[in-house]
């Protein structure tokens, strides 16, 4: 998220803005779809094939992953903060809750080799996997992983790791994925099993410490990272303006998307709480 300076900053033209291949992003990438896709099309020899709603979400979701990783959008956040702000704001309230909701794990199962799969299998139904998944997707755990994500990437030291490495950069959109994967998980599995509430609870507090952070950083009167220069002769925008512009990506519409989506549990909960009183 607000990595967005965690590229070299240049004051060159950005004419040069383009697709980024980067074979570390592209080939998961790859590979995600390719699995998905094959597991389906075995699911649905099957006659288990995952529904029309569970397929559009996965693939909306894996389409604005792919675009946030690899189009000229992210060639754009390595001079524009606020862009890279939405660009991992994407990444993490977008692409990540679409694809958990649309519960591709058998999928992505059966799209693995016979032999392959069956040790994959095998390896998650093992005791050591299942007690770290547990233990990181528990409601709260999963809460403090994303909101740790979020936090320590700003922290300066990582973010002059990020700045001179471009395998850390990409730890760093790996991290954020995975921690909204795991938090997402958190809260559908939450609704699932009827604890609406602590769901919704889970959801305002993270609200709160996003917003926190973006307004800190939307409000200061110094530059976080005063040791990159201005970019923006073509936006017209100083340093200090971009880093504004990016807190309130940050606090704004990034936290109104953990709002909506408790209100949308709230409502479902209160229809069903209807119901049965009717």
């Amino acid at each position: 998220m607000s990595a967005a300076l965690a590229h070299p900053i240049t004051t060159e033209p950005t004419s040069d803005f383009g697709w980024s291949f980067e074979p570390l992003v592209v080939i998961p990438l790859v590979v995600l779809g390719l699995l998905y896709a094959n597991g389906s099309s075995r699911l649905a020899a099957r006659q288990r094939t995952p529904n029309k709603r569970q397929r559009l979400m996965f693939w909306t979701g894996f389409l604005v992953l792919t675009l946030a990783l690899v189009s000229p959008l992210h060639q754009a956040g390595t001079r524009i903060f606020a862009l890279h702000m939405i660009e991992h704001e994407l990444l993490m309230l977008v692409a990540a809750p679409l694809m958990v909701a649309a519960r591709p794990g058998a999928a992505l199962l059966w799209g693995l080799p016979h032999i392959s799969r069956g040790i994959a299998g095998a390896l998650l139904q093992g005791r050591l996997l299942r007690t770290g998944w547990r233990g990181a997707s528990e409601l709260w755990s999963a809460t403090g992983l994303h909101a740790l994500a979020l936090w320590l990437w700003h922290a300066p030291t990582l973010f002059h790791a990020v700045l001179e490495n471009g395998n850390v950069h990409i730890l760093q959109h790996a991290s954020f994925v995975a921690s909204g994967v795991i938090f997402w998980s958190a809260i559908f599995r939450c609704e699932r099993s009827r604890k609406e509430g602590t769901a919704i609870l889970s959801l305002f507090v993270t609200s709160l410490q996003a917003g926190f952070l973006g307004a800190l950083m939307a409000m200061s009167r110094v530059v976080w990272y005063p040791f990159a220069p201005d970019p923006f002769p073509i936006c017209g925008l100083t340093r200090g303006e971009d880093q504004a512009l990016a807190g309130l990506i940050m606090w704004i519409p990034g936290c109104a998307v953990y709002l909506i989506v408790a209100l949308v549990i709230m409502a479902r909960w209160l229809s069903v709480m209807g119901m049965r009183r009717a």
